[in-house]
């Protein structure tokens, strides 16, 4: 249930997290679909296992569509300043964690991802951030 109103929300700031999050909703949906396949196995509870079916696949079909147009959100591929891996964020986001070292990464008056902690010197991500000595 947290899966949904965490979706409804937007607790999300990374295509990864919202594919976490929408597999976390998928996955009962999944199995109740499943259990209603068993139960139209049997001769004595087919009606409530097509039923069960039914209700499952429409709700599947309604969250597959529902990913779909979250997905088409847009969004812009940013290197963590930690890990240097690359996020794909959507726009509008102030502050996110990174996918790959899970470092919470805020956004400079620029644009550009800095630390949320400023204790952290980041590394350099090319010969030409290196120190001259």
């Amino acid at each position: 249930m947290r899966a949904i109103t965490r979706l409804c929300r937007g607790e999300y700031a990374t295509v990864r997290q919202l594919e976490q999050q929408s597999y976390r909703l998928l996955k009962p949906l999944v199995v109740v679909f499943g259990v209603g396949v068993l139960l139209c196995l049997t001769s004595l509870l087919t009606v409530l296992g097509a039923i069960v079916c039914a209700v499952t696949g429409v709700l599947l079909v309604g969250v597959f569509v529902w990913m779909i147009q979250l997905q088409k959100r847009p969004r812009r591929e940013l290197r963590c300043p930690y890990c240097t891996n690359k996020n794909s964020v959507f726009t509008g986001i102030e502050q996110f964690d990174c996918d790959f070292c899970e470092r919470p990464v805020r956004f400079d008056e620029k644009g550009t991802p800095v630390p949320a902690d400023d204790s952290f010197q980041s590394r350099p991500t090319s010969v030409y951030d290196l120190p001259v000595e």
